[in-house]
């Protein structure tokens, strides 16, 4: 009488699970960590773009409350997010509805030049200040 042993055969199907496991976990850990890079760099490029909407926003409102403004430009330098910013101050001629030309009417526009990801970018905001209004 034949006595069968699947011992060897049994040791060969667990050989091929151990590898199909270790090969699905290869599979979800890779996917895992790529998914986490997207989010962090994800995460890095949002941050940047805030702190250049907040110097965009802080030097337009610096410039829009001074007391008084003269047209011209002017540049700074932001050393530490190396970035560049420019203050334009331009009178605007308009007219109201009556066709009174509006004097003292004022365009600010302010551009922040920086680098990100190693391509130059450019981004500007603008705002407008009619002097009277603000006058005391």
């Amino acid at each position: 009488m034949k006595i069968g042993s699947s011992s060897g055969l049994r040791n060969g199907f667990m050989l091929m699970e151990v590898v199909l496991a270790l090969f699905i976990f290869a599979i979800v850990a890779t996917s895992f960590t790529k998914a986490l890079n997207t989010l962090w760099r994800s995460t890095t490029f949002v941050k940047e773009e805030l702190v250049i909407t907040q110097i965009l926003d802080s030097a337009l409102h610096e410039t829009l409350y001074l007391q008084q403004l003269e047209e011209g430009t002017t540049e700074i330098y932001i050393e530490e997010r190396d970035v560049n910013v420019e203050t334009l101050v331009v009178p605007l001629e308009l007219e109201n509805e009556e066709g009174t030309l509006l004097q003292q009417m004022w365009q600010v526009t302010v551009i922040a030049r920086y680098e990100q990801d190693g391509i130059d970018q450019e981004r500007n905001v603008r705002g407008w200040r009619y002097l009277p209004l603000y006058r005391p």
